[in-house]
C-alpha cells in the first residue's frame, strides 16, 4: 500500500477530491497528508520509510518550490513516485536537468481523467514490482539424480544443457553434473519449476537465456565463453526472446 501526499497552495483540496476515490477504487494506498505550504511535507519527506506518491505543486507560493523538493525527496528516496501539478509545462525540463524521475505531470486546471490515467499507471508500476518481486522469492530447484549421488540445482544457475543420446549433461558456472534421461522428461521437470527462460535452440542444446551474451549466424554465444548450435527451426523464435 503507498502513502498519498498533496502539497498545492491553490488547489490541495480539489486535489484531494479528485485523488481519494480513484485510489480507493483501485485500494492501492491512502491519503496521508494535504497541504497548502511544505513545511510538514518537508517533515514527512526526513523522517518517511514508506512507499509514497506526491502530487507536488511546481509554483508554491512559499520559500521553497516544488522542484525543490522533489530533489529533496530524490536525496532520500529513489523509490517514490512524484507527479508535478502545473500551469505552467515549459518547467518540465528542469525535471530532466536536475534527474529527478517523475512519473507524471498534470496541467491544471486538474482533470479527473488525467488523475486517474496517472493512478492507473502507479497501479501498473506496482504490479510489475510485485511480479518481480514474487519471481525472486520463487523455489527454481530441481532435485537430479546422478549416479549415488542427489543434487538441489536452481536453475538460474544453469548456463546450458546438452543432450548425447539419453544423457543429459546441465552445465552450471561451477561445472557440469551428467545423468540419464531424454530430453522430453527433462523439459517437463524444467516446466514443473516455471522457469521460462531455458529454451530449446537445437536437438541436441536448451540455453538460458539470462546466460546468453550473444547470436550469430550459427550459435549462441554464453557469457562464460561457451558456443552452442542454433538450428534454423528456432532461431527466429530466440531472436525475438533474446532481444524482448
Amino acid at each position: 500500500m503507498l502513502n498519498v501526499v498533496i502539497c498545492d497552495d491553490t488547489h490541495s483540496e480539489s486535489i484531494r477530491d479528485a485523488v481519494e476515490p480513484i485510489i480507493n477504487e483501485l485500494s492501492i494506498g491512502k491519503i496521508v497528508m494535504v497541504e497548502k505550504s511544505p513545511d510538514k511535507v518537508l517533515e514527512y519527506i526526513n523522517y518517511n520509510k514508506a512507499p509514497t506518491v506526491y502530487f507536488l505543486d511546481i509554483e508554491l507560493n512559499s520559500y521553497i518550490n516544488g522542484i525543490h523538493m522533489a530533489r529533496l525527496i530524490r536525496e532520500k528516496d529513489s523509490f517514490s513516485y512524484i507527479v508535478f501539478i502545473t500551469a505552467h509545462e515549459e518547467f518540465a525540463f528542469l525535471t530532466y536537468k536536475y534527474k529527478l524521475n517523475v512519473l507524471d505531470y498534470i496541467v491544471k486546471p486538474v482533470n479527473n481523467e488525467d488523475i486517474k490515467y496517472c493512478i492507473e499507471s502507479i497501479c501498473k508500476l506496482e504490479n510489475q514490482k510485485k511480479v518481480k518481486e514474487d519471481d525472486a522469492q520463487k523455489d527454481y530447484i530441481l532435485n537430479i539424480k546422478s549416479g549415488w549421488k542427489q543434487y538441489r540445482i536452481d536453475v538460474r544457475d544453469i548456463t546450458y544443457i546438452e543432450v548425447i543420446k539419453n544423457k543429459i549433461i546441465i552445465h552450471v558456472e561451477t561445472g557440469q553434473i551428467s545423468f540419464f534421461s531424454t530430453l522430453k522428461d527433462f523439459r517437463d521437470k524444467l516446466s514443473s519449476v516455471g522457469f521460462k527462460s531455458i529454451v530449446v535452440c537445437h536437438k541436441s542444446y536448451m540455453v538460458n537465456l539470462k546466460k546468453v551474451s550473444c547470436i550469430d549466424k550459427n550459435n549462441i554465444i554464453m557469457k562464460n565463453g561457451d558456443r552452442c548450435p542454433i538450428s534454423r527451426r528456432y532461431k527466429r523464435v530466440i531472436m525475438d526472446a533474446f532481444n524482448s
